[in-house]
C-alpha cells in the first residue's frame, strides 16, 4: 500500500476515535461563573458575577451546552444551593431565594445577622430541607500580598490576620443563627462549607481559604482533617473522600479520608471556583471563573 494512502487511513482512524471517557468536558457560560448546583427539573444552575456594576449579577440555567439567563438583578452572587424548592444564593451581604419562575426575593441582609458581616460566600443545603449554611469569609483583601498571591502562613502579615470568619445557618423564612462562631484560628477565612454526605445529621466541614486546611466542626470542637490546599473555594465530603478546589491555584484535589493522601485530579484552570458534586452523574461541575467556563470532571 502506498505510504501516502496508509498515512491517510491511519489519520482517518484516529480522527474517528472517541474522546477518552475520563477527559473533562468544557463549555463556555459567560463572564465570571462562581458556583453551580442542580435545581428545578434537575438542571444545572450557575451564579454569574458578571461585571462590577451593581445589579448585573445573574443566575443562568444550563441546557445541553447552552447557558440561558434564569434570574437577574443580583450584585455579585457566589455560592448557590437548592433546598425546599428554592435556589438560595449568597451575595456578599445579602441572601436571596429564587423560585421556579426565576423570581428573586431577599431572604436576609446585613441587619438580620446577629453580628456584622463582610463577605457571604459559599452555601450548602442543610439536611433538614428548609435551611442553608453560609460562610462569612470576612474581607479577603488582607490575605493577599499582591496579584492573587497569599501571604506565607508563618509571615508576620499572615500571623496578624483577623479571626472574623464564621458560618451562619439561614432558614427559608429568613431566620439567621450562628452555626460556627468566629474567633478560632483554624477558620479565619472560611470559604467552602459542606455537610458530610454520608451522615444523617448535619456534620459541618469548612475549607479555610488562607491556611488551606479542611476543618471538621462538631459539638463545639474544631479538628483539622486535611491540609495543603491553599486557596480552598469549593468543598464536598463523601463517605470516602474530600474534594476541594483552589481559586488561587486552579486545581481540584481528592483527599482520601483514611490516609489523608492528596491527589490532584484537575489542574491548569485559571481559577477553580465553587464546584458542584454531581453524585448521580459521577462528576464534579467546576466553574473556572476567570475563563468563563464550566468544566465537567468525571470522578470514580
Amino acid at each position: 500500500m502506498p505510504r501516502l494512502m496508509l498515512s491517510c487511513l491511519i489519520l482517518s482512524a484516529l480522527v474517528c476515535l472517541p474522546l477518552h471517557a475520563d477527559e473533562p468536558k468544557t463549555i463556555s457560560v459567560g463572564q465570571s461563573p462562581e458556583s453551580a448546583c442542580r435545581g428545578f427539573d434537575n438542571k444545572l444552575y450557575v451564579t454569574m458575577i458578571n461585571g462590577d456594576v451593581l445589579g448585573d449579577g445573574t443566575v443562568v440555567v444550563i441546557d445541553g451546552d447552552k447557558a440561558t439567563e434564569f434570574a437577574k438583578g443580583l450584585n455579585a452572587p457566589k455560592g448557590i444551593a437548592f433546598v425546599g424548592d428554592y435556589l438560595v444564593t449568597a451575595d456578599e451581604t445579602t441572601m436571596w431565594k429564587i423560585d421556579k419562575k426565576g423570581t428573586v426575593t431577599k431572604l436576609a441582609d446585613a441587619k438580620d445577622f446577629p453580628n456584622p458581616i463582610e463577605f457571604l460566600n459559599d452555601v450548602v443545603a442543610s439536611k433538614d430541607g428548609s435551611s442553608v449554611y453560609v460562610s462569612d469569609m470576612s474581607t479577603p483583601g488582607p490575605m493577599f500580598e499582591a496579584d492573587r498571591k497569599l501571604w506565607a502562613t508563618d509571615s508576620p502579615q499572615g500571623k496578624d490576620l483577623p479571626r472574623k470568619g464564621c458560618i451562619y445557618k439561614v432558614t427559608l423564612g429568613g431566620k439567621v443563627s450562628v452555626a460556627v462562631p468566629a474567633g478560632n484560628e483554624k477558620i479565619r477565612f472560611p470559604n467552602g462549607v459542606t455537610v458530610d454526605e454520608s451522615e444523617a445529621q448535619d456534620h459541618l466541614y469548612v475549607g479555610d481559604f488562607f491556611s488551606g486546611e479542611i476543618v471538621s466542626y462538631e459539638a463545639g470542637k474544631y479538628t483539622t482533617v486535611a491540609t495543603g490546599m491553599r486557596g480552598i473555594d469549593g468543598l464536598t465530603v463523601t463517605k470516602d473522600a474530600f474534594y476541594a478546589s483552589s481559586w488561587t491555584q486552579g486545581k481540584v484535589w481528592k483527599v482520601d479520608r483514611k490516609t489523608q493522601e492528596l491527589t490532584v485530579i484537575l489542574d491548569g484552570l485559571k481559577s477553580a471556583a465553587d464546584f458542584y458534586y454531581d453524585a448521580k452523574q459521577k462528576q464534579l461541575v467546576v466553574p473556572d471563573m476567570l475563563s468563563g467556563t464550566l468544566v465537567f470532571l468525571p470522578i470514580k
